[in-house]
C-alpha cells in the first residue's frame, strides 16, 4: 500500500532555527516529528530564493539545467509531480496565488491559493483552517499534498498570542513557535503509519544581530520631505526626493559603520537588506525532516541536499524515474550504509538585471566556494567549514589549489547533459512576464 505523502515547504526557514543552540522557538510537535523520524542536519538548498531552489527539487537538477534566470517554476516533462499522478497518486496543494507558482496549481484541480502579497497570508489568517479543511475532507488515496507556508518570509509578523520571550528569543523563533501550534492540529488528524511526512525549506534568511537590521539605522526624514514639497517648486519634487533618499543612505551607513565596528562579519551581514544576493550558509542551509511512514530515529549530520529529496522518496516507495537527475537518493544512508558525499551547486536568485552579485558556487561538509555567477576571478569566497562555521574568514587568496578544485565541480554540473536547459514548457510571455516581476517586487526580490 502506498502511504500518503505531506510535503511541507516553510519559506525561508533556517536549519539552524529547526534544531541545534541557535533553537529558542517552543515546538513539540516538530521536536517529536524530529525524534520519531529521519533528520539530515546539514542539509543544502541550490538556491537563496523560492524559484531556482524549488524548480532543483521538483526536476532533480541544479539551477545550471533549470535555468539560473528563471522566475516563474518550471515543471519540464518529466517531473517527479507527473510522475507521482502517473503512479495514480493525487495532488493535492495550499500554496501563495503568485503567478510564479502557476504551473504547480495548473496540474490538479484540489488547489488552494492564499494571498502571497506582502506581507504574504499566514496560517493565523485562514491558511491554517484551509490545511484542516482539506485533510478532512475525503482525499482520494493516495495522495501527495504540497503545503507552501510563508509566514518565516520577510516581513515578520508575530501573532499576539506568541509575543512573549518563552516562545522564543526574538521575532524570527516567535513564528517559528507560532508555526508549531499549527502543525499539532494538522498531525492530529493524520495516520502516521500510513503517512510520510516531509518537512524542509526552499532556502533560509538573514536574522538581525539584536534585532536591529539595516532600516533600524535610518534616520526619519518624513517631516522634512513633507515640508520640502509644501515649500517646493513642484518640478523639483522628483530631484528633492531623491535629495532626501541619498541624505538617509549616507546617514544609515555612517551610523551602521559605528555600531559594527566590534561585530563579526557574520553578524554584520545579517544586517544587510533582506533578498541580497547570497550563499552563505544562513542563506542556503535549510532543514530536511522525513518523518511518519516507516521512519526511525535518526539524525543524519553528512552534507545532504534538497535536490536528492524527490530521489529518496522514490527509492523509498519503489517507484521508477524517467527523468534525467543529479540528485541522489539518501536511502542508503537513511539504512546506516557508508555513502560517497555529494557536492552541492548553488546560484543566487535573477534580480531584475544582471549584477555583479550573481554568484554561482559549491559547497561541500569541508569547503564552500562562490564567486561572481560569470566572471571566475571577482568576488571569489573560501571558507573552511571545519574552523570556521559562520563564514567570517575568507582564505580565498590562502588555497588556489581548492579553488581549481571547486572550478572543475562547478565546470562538471554545469555541463550535466550537455549543458541543456530545460525550458520545454510554457514560455513566458511579455505579459506574464511583467506581470510575475510586478509581484516580486511588492514581495521586495526586485
Amino acid at each position: 500500500m502506498k502511504p500518503n505523502i505531506i510535503f511541507l515547504v516553510i519559506d525561508s526557514f533556517r536549519a539552524d532555527r529547526f534544531y541545534g543552540k541557535e533553537k529558542s522557538s517552543f515546538t513539540p510537535t516538530l521536536d517529536k516529528l524530529r525524534d520519531n523520524g529521519v533528520y539530515f542536519s546539514q542539509n543544502i538548498s541550490s538556491a537563496d530564493g523560492t524559484i531556482l531552489s524549488l524548480n532543483s527539487i521538483f526536476n532533480g537538477v541544479f539551477p545550471s539545467i533549470t535555468g539560473t534566470r528563471e522566475i516563474k517554476l518550471l515543471l519540464k516533462s518529466p517531473n517527479y509531480l507527473s510522475s507521482l499522478i502517473d503512479e495514480d497518486y493525487s495532488i493535492y496543494t495550499v500554496m501563495p496565488k503568485l503567478t510564479s507558482f502557476s504551473p504547480l496549481l495548473n496540474i490538479n484541480s484540489n488547489g488552494y491559493s492564499y494571498s502571497g502579497e506582502s506581507p504574504p497570508d499566514s496560517l493565523f489568517d485562514g491558511v491554517g483552517e484551509k490545511i484542516l479543511e482539506i485533510l478532512n475532507s475525503p482525499m482520494k488515496s493516495p495522495w501527495f499534498f504540497y503545503i507552501h507556508l510563508m509566514d518565516l518570509h520577510w516581513p515578520l509578523n508575530v501573532p499576539q498570542k506568541f509575543e512573549d520571550e518563552k516562545f522564543g528569543k526574538d521575532k524570527y523563533d516567535r513564528v517559528v513557535s507560532s508555526i508549531d501550534y499549527h502543525l499539532k492540529k494538522f498531525i492530529d488528524m493524520l495516520n502516521l503509519e500510513e503517512t510520510l511526512i516531509i518537512i524542509t525549506s526552499d532556502h533560509g534568511h538573514p536574522i538581525p544581530y539584536d534585532e536591529k537590521d539595516t532600516t533600524s539605522f535610518e534616520p526619519d526624514l518624513k517631516l522634512g520631505l513633507k515640508v520640502g514639497k509644501k515649500i517646493m517648486p513642484k518640478f523639483s519634487h522628483k530631484f528633492g526626493a531623491s535629495i532626501f533618499n541619498k541624505t538617509r543612505e549616507v546617514i544609515r551607513n555612517r551610523r551602521l559603520q559605528e555600531v559594527n565596528q566590534n561585530l563579526t562579519e557574520y553578524e554584520i551581514r545579517s544586517r544587510l537588506p533582506p533578498f541580497l544576493q547570497s550563499l552563505f550558509d544562513e542563506l542556503v542551509r535549510t532543514p530536511l525532516l522525513f518523518s511518519g511512514y516507516n521512519m526511525e530515529s535518526l539524525i543524519i549530520k553528512q552534507q545532504t541536499r534538497s535536490v536528492d529529496i524527490f530521489p529518496t522518496v522514490f527509492d523509498l516507495l519503489g517507484l521508477d524515474y524517467s527523468g534525467r537527475i543529479q540528485g541522489k537518493s539518501l536511502l542508503p544512508l537513511i539504512h546506516g550504509d557508508d555513502c560517497e558525499e555529494n557536492p552541492c551547486y548553488m546560484h543566487t536568485i535573477p534580480h531584475e538585471k544582471l549584477s555583479d552579485n550573481d554568484q554561482v558556487g559549491i559547497r561541500t561538509s569541508k569547503y564552500k566556494y562562490f564567486r561572481h555567477a560569470r566572471n571566475p576571478s571577482l568576488n571569489i569566497h573560501l571558507y573552511d567549514l571545519n574552523q570556521d562555521t559562520l563564514e567570517n574568514k575568507n582564505t580565498y587568496k590562502e588555497n588556489p589549489e581548492k579553488i581549481h578544485e571547486m572550478e572543475e565541480i562547478i565546470d562538471e554540473y554545469s555541463n550535466f547533459i550537455n549543458n541543456e536547459i530545460l525550458n520545454d514548457e510554457e514560455i513566458l510571455n511579455p505579459e506574464e512576464e511583467a506581470k510575475i516581476r510586478e509581484e516580486l517586487k511588492r514581495l521586495g526580490y526586485l
